[in-house]
C-alpha cells in the first residue's frame, strides 16, 4: 500500500501542511494575546470635565424649563442645548426637536438673554427647512464673550408656536487660548481620520464646548452610520443633557 502524501514520514520530519497549520494556530494565539490598543488620553482642563449643566448662573433658578432631548423622546421645537452653553467656531451649529407636521423652522438669534432683557434685539433670522443649522458666513458676525440666545417657532392656527429659548457665548480670552492650545496638543488642527474627528469632539466635550461638540458627533452619526462608535458617541453626547445638574 503506498504511504500517503499527508501522513508523517520517517525520518521525525513533519509534512508541509501539518507544518502550515501548526504555524497558523501560533500566529492565531499571539494575535489574541495581544491587548487592545489603548485609546490616547485626551486634554482636560485642570479642574476637571467640565460638562453641559442645563441650570447655571445667578437667574438660573427662576426658569421653570428643562431643555434637554434624547433621540426616543420628541419635545417639539426643543433646542438640542444646554439652558447656559459655550462655543469654541464663531459659526456655531444649533440643532433642536422636530415638531410633527412642520416643513420649516423660523430661527431667531437674539442679542442677550430674553428672560433678563425682554425684548431682546434680533441679531439675525432665517427659515429652515430642516432641524439643524449651522450659522452662516455672511451672517452678523457673533462677538466672543457677548451674550446670545436663539429659538425656533412653528406656524400654527393661532399665529406661531415658540420653542424654548437658550443662551450661549462664544468663548474667549484665556478659555479660548487654553482650548486652542489643548487642541494643538493632542495634535487635532486639522483633524482627517474618524477617529481624530471623534477625539476632537471629546475634547470640546471635555472643555464643555457643546456647540461643537454637538457639530462632529452629528456629522459623524450622519457620515457614518454604521459605524457603532459614531452613533453611540452621539447618543451619549445627547443623554449628557438629561443629568442631573451640579450644585
Amino acid at each position: 500500500m503506498s504511504r500517503s502524501m499527508y501522513s508523517k514520514p520517517s525520518g521525525g520530519f513533519f509534512s508541509v501542511p501539518a507544518l502550515l497549520l501548526s504555524m497558523l494556530c501560533l500566529v492565531t494565539s499571539l494575535v489574541a494575546q495581544q491587548p487592545p490598543p489603548v485609546r490616547r488620553p485626551l486634554p482636560k482642563p485642570a479642574s476637571g470635565s467640565r460638562g453641559f449643566e442645563k441650570y447655571t448662573g445667578q437667574d438660573a433658578k427662576s426658569r421653570l424649563i428643562a431643555v434637554g432631548a434624547t433621540r426616543e423622546v420628541v419635545s417639539p421645537r426643543k433646542p438640542l442645548a444646554p439652558l447656559e452653553g459655550r462655543a469654541y467656531s464663531a459659526r456655531p451649529f444649533f440643532a433642536w426637536q422636530p415638531a410633527f407636521g412642520s416643513r420649516t423652522y423660523h430661527f431667531t438669534l437674539y442679542a442677550g438673554d430674553p428672560y433678563v432683557e425682554p425684548p431682546a434685539k434680533i441679531v439675525f433670522e432665517k427659515d429652515v427647512a430642516a432641524t439643524e443649522f449651522t450659522y452662516p458666513a455672511d451672517a452678523p458676525a457673533l462677538e466672543p464673550g457677548k451674550l446670545y440666545s436663539w429659538r425656533v417657532t412653528t406656524p400654527s392656527a393661532k399665529g406661531k408656536e415658540e420653542g424654548p429659548p437658550v443662551t450661549f457665548r462664544i468663548l474667549a480670552g484665556t478659555e479660548a487660548a487654553e482650548l486652542k492650545q489643548a487642541i494643538e496638543q493632542a495634535k487635532l488642527t486639522s483633524p482627517k481620520s474618524t477617529a481624530d474627528h471623534l477625539d476632537l469632539a471629546i475634547v470640546f466635550e471635555n472643555y464643555g464646548i457643546w456647540y461643537d461638540a454637538l457639530r462632529l458627533a452629528s456629522d459623524l452619526a450622519a457620515e457614518k452610520p454604521d459605524e457603532a462608535e459614531a452613533q453611540s458617541y452621539y447618543d451619549a453626547l445627547l443623554n449628557k443633557l438629561d443629568e442631573t445638574p451640579k450644585p
